[in-house]
């Protein structure tokens, strides 16, 4: 599930922050070092798309003159997670560009972005029920070409077992589509999040 998402100047500075799980940071403190951890990337390489811990993902996205991070958790999706804070990016440069460029230290104003954040991330922020205890099954209000949308080939697994099965447990993704079960899970959260599967109690 998403905790977090910071748009901080590149220099480090914390201009926007929204807060959906539990996870507590000083904002200022976190984008300082997230900034840091990426000046220092772009110096020896092309720059950082992630940063792993033991359980969590902070996944980047920069500008010239911004870098925007999410926390998730080890097993979700950063792909996902950054196409959307690059739309995120692309829609607080096309609102904020003039102020970026004169900006004197207020970020009171950047709060305007709350709601569209919310609306692109909110999704991410409810923690999956456990998967163990559950079956998976297509969602039944999506359409055809929702199906035929772009996904990974671990997804296409997935879907491809539901369309075939009607309905499939965890275990039944790992052994049947000869998945690892981190695999299996990382694509089953993520087409849980996009809507595409829903969980069912076990009968």
């Amino acid at each position: 599930m998403l905790h977090n998402i910071w748009i901080a100047k590149d220099t480090g500075e914390c201009l926007f922050h929204r807060k959906y799980g539990s996870i507590d940071h000083d904002e200022n403190l976190i984008t300082s070092f997230l900034s840091a951890i990426e000046i220092f990337a772009q110096n020896v390489d092309e720059g950082c798309d992630f940063l792993q811990t033991t359980r969590y993902k902070f996944v980047y996205t920069t500008s010239d003159t911004t870098v925007t991070v999410a926390c998730i958790d080890n097993t979700d999706d950063d792909c996902t997670i950054r196409d959307e804070l690059e739309k995120i990016q692309a829609e607080f440069h096309k609102r904020f560009a003039s102020e970026l460029i004169e900006w004197r230290g207020r970020v009171e104003h950047f709060g305007k972005m709350s709601g569209y954040v919310d609306a692109r991330l909110e999704k991410y922020s409810s923690p999956v029920a456990n998967l163990t205890s559950s079956k998976l099954e297509l969602n039944p209000q999506i359409i055809s070409r929702d199906i035929g949308k772009k996904f990974s080939s671990q997804q296409q697994k997935v879907i491809s077992l539901l369309k075939y099965k009607g309905s499939a447990t965890l275990g039944d993704i790992v052994k049947l589509m000869k998945l690892n079960e981190d695999d299996a899970q990382q694509a089953t959260n993520d087409l849980l999040y996009k809507n595409i599967i829903r969980q069912v109690p076990i009968a």
